[in-house]
């Protein structure tokens, strides 16, 4: 025979196990949100990009994350800028022995010519190991059609002396207004970032992203500063970027 139970007890019961239920979604949620934002990551990500932000960074360190399966690293900006921490970089990554590219912020102060000859000076072929990458963040000025127009000429110039086309990386709001669909067919590095781990960068057109920029807070062993953590579309794999 079952022995008696207050129904006071009962209703003690019930409320101890929301307020555990309560606590174990509080904290599962906590876990989601570290990993997602790279605050405390030990896994989900693929690559980093870096420029003189992340100052001096320790390679050798670096290169003790497993993850880590490429670099991109900054090398100029619009016709005259050259990243200071360019060479160093580089060199040391790839001493590494990290799949290295590199990258060009585009203005639209400058000609897509202009600014592809002192991408081209800088980001010596022989040292790259993956398609360079165009930035693109800003219009200003520029109509829809001279931006994209611009940034056509780059791309075929950086095609006829790599080899292959660059990706493209932009925010997600910017690509889809400035770049999508008309630029689908490039490889596109997308940043997005937002605390839920599933909501991936969507692009407006046929087409999808090829890397996903989740994180600007990533905290990596040899780089004090905080840094931009990417991942895989699951449809593509370094393979998919390697320039020769």
């Amino acid at each position: 025979m079952g022995a008696f139970r207050d129904p006071q007890d009962k209703n003690k019961t019930t409320k101890d196990m929301r307020v555990l239920l309560y606590i174990f979604v509080v904290l599962s949620f906590g876990a989601i949100f570290l990993s997602f934002t790279g605050e405390k990551m030990d896994a989900g990500y693929h690559g980093i990009d870096v420029s003189r932000h992340q100052r001096n960074i320790d390679w050798e360190q670096v290169s003790k994350d497993k993850n880590i399966q490429f670099v991109y690293i900054k090398a100029t900006e619009g016709k005259t800028y050259i990243d200071p921490k360019y060479k160093y970089n580089i060199k040391e990554a790839r001493k590494n022995k990290f799949k290295v590219g590199a990258y060009h912020y585009f203005r639209t102060t400058s000609s897509a010519h202009g600014q592809f000859e002192n991408f081209k000076k800088t980001a010596r072929k022989a040292d790259q190991d993956l398609i360079p990458i165009v930035d693109v963040e800003e219009r200003k000025n520029w109509t829809r059609s001279q931006f994209q127009d611009s940034l056509k000429v780059f791309i075929r110039l950086v095609k006829e002396h790599y080899g292959k086309a660059p990706m493209i990386y932009s925010v997600n709001s910017f690509y889809n207004a400035n770049c999508a669909p008309e630029f689908n067919n490039y490889h596109a590095m997308i940043g997005r970032y937002n605390d839920d781990p599933t909501k991936h960068p969507t692009v407006k057109g046929k087409g999808t992203y090829t890397i996903w920029q989740f994180s600007e807070k990533g905290k990596i062993k040899g780089i004090k500063e905080p840094v931009d953590l990417n991942r895989f579309n699951p449809k593509y794999t370094i393979d998919d970027l390697l320039l020769k």
